[in-house]
């Protein structure tokens, strides 16, 4: 491993800088450079990086940020763009064509001569000459000039083409001399020295550099600010599966048609089962107001992830302050509301799921036996239609301990909401995980 390439310092960064990478994206950059990719120039391995760690426009400009700062001053070029070609108007080197002249001129005779014999065959092949009776025939100037002249055309085609080999070879010695010497080959021996936990995704980050004041290049603006980021939820969404065999039997099953071509000991017809679809539906339960007003677009985009990218069957979100007592609000300013038994009735008791959004009241610290008693009346009723109920807390966990939150966590499963808690939350939702592991 070369220590002038700081290729861990450079993915140390990114993921300070909120990209969603880890042990799996840094081993495919080192498995890519040890098979022979990204080892020509500083271009080629930043292509290769960028192809295998960069998902989108801002993350393409964050990573060039780093690059330059840290591998050398360079512009990624897209992988789509196409190289455009140099137009010089510079004269070809004299010393090249005195060497090229040669070449010419024989291929000027062999097109001459090969001319000329096709002019003699082609006249002696339309008028060919009426034998003699009395002498035996003679061969004919004309069969001479051929013959000779496709030999002069042969022997002028091979020394051209030996020229011409000779000619390349040390094109090629000069070429290979002027050419970029390649990056060393990387080990993988760095990979332990990796942390495996991605860092929590931050809005500005600021480089600092010994000498240069640039106060305005040392930030970059990011939206990704969340304990959670945008990419993190639509992973987890997609775990969420419930597959379901319905609609019109367009699948091979295989195994059933093996069988079925044993039992009846020929090959009639092959048999077709329904594909498997997503039916899971996703009951989104969300804390507005109060204490909840900072977490508002964290909420949003848990709402939007879900409904717009988490390929699940069907999404619904409803809205409380505080606890849910009777009513349950469709739009987050709690101006329409339904009651808690027509939600409940709407709800398909096999393939509902249903997440909670709260702080619990562990935003202010205190204790409200109140409620505690109703948050748990409400657990119950849900309890009745929904097997399986995950809360999700935006306050981090040490600060559940004496609170509200601290006493509904024995209840009910609940997370931080931070990319491990996610994780653990659709474990719960896919009824993979026991509350009596924690």
């Amino acid at each position: 491993m070369n220590d002038d390439l700081p290729l861990l310092e450079l993915f140390t960064r990114l993921r300070q800088s909120g990209f969603p990478l880890g042990l799996s994206e840094y081993e495919a950059v080192l498995q890519a450079l040890q098979g022979g990719f990204g080892i020509v120039n500083r271009a080629d391995l930043a292509r290769l990086c960028c192809s295998l760690w960069v998902k989108s426009a801002e993350e393409e400009q964050i990573f060039s940020y780093h690059f330059e700062r840290l591998i050398g001053p360079l512009k990624v070029t897209p992988l789509d763009s196409q190289p455009q070609a140099v137009i010089t108007n510079e004269p070809e080197n004299p010393h090249v064509l005195t060497q090229r002249w040669p070449q010419q001129l024989l291929t000027v005779a062999a097109m001459v001569v090969l001319g000329v014999s096709g002019v003699a065959f082609g006249y002696q092949f339309f008028n060919p000459p009426e034998p003699s009776q009395d002498s035996p025939s003679e061969p004919l100037p004309n069969s001479v000039l051929i013959e000779t002249g496709l030999g002069v055309a042969t022997m002028a085609t091979v020394v051209l083409w030996w020229m011409e080999r000779r000619d390349n070879a040390k094109e090629t010695e000069g070429n290979t001399s002027d050419s970029p010497t390649p990056l060393p080959p990387l080990s993988s021996s760095l990979i332990e020295e990796l942390k495996d936990e991605v860092q929590i995704a931050q809005a500005v980050q600021q480089v600092t550099s010994s000498g240069n004041d640039f106060p305005r290049q040392q930030f970059l603006a990011s939206n990704e600010f969340f304990p959670v980021t945008r990419r993190q939820m639509k992973q987890n969404w997609r775990y969420l599966r419930r597959l379901v065999r319905e609609g019109p039997a367009t699948e091979l099953d295989i195994a059933a048609t093996v069988n079925q071509w044993g039992r009846q000991g020929v090959f009639l017809n092959p048999v077709l089962v329904p594909r498997r679809q997503n039916r899971v539906e996703l009951l989104l339960i969300i804390d507005q107001e109060g204490s909840m007003v900072p977490f508002h677009t964290l909420s949003t985009r848990l709402i939007e992830t879900a409904s717009r990218e988490g390929r699940l069957g069907k999404t619904g979100a409803y809205y409380f302050h505080n606890c849910p007592i009777d009513y349950l609000y469709q739009d987050p300013y709690l101006t329409t509301a339904d009651s808690l038994t027509t939600v409940l009735a709407q709800l398909n008791c096999v393939q509902s799921v249903a997440l909670i959004l709260s702080d619990a009241g562990a935003a202010r610290g205190y204790f409200n036996p109140e409620r505690l008693e109703l948050t748990q009346t409400f657990l119950q009723h849900l309890q009745q239609r929904i097997h399986y109920i995950v809360w999700l807390n935006p306050v981090p966990q040490p600060r559940w301990r004496g609170s509200t939150a601290g006493a509904i966590a024995q209840l009910i499963p609940m997370f931080e909401l931070n990319k491990q808690g996610m994780n653990e939350a659709i474990a719960v939702l896919r009824g993979r995980y026991s509350h009596l592991q924690r």
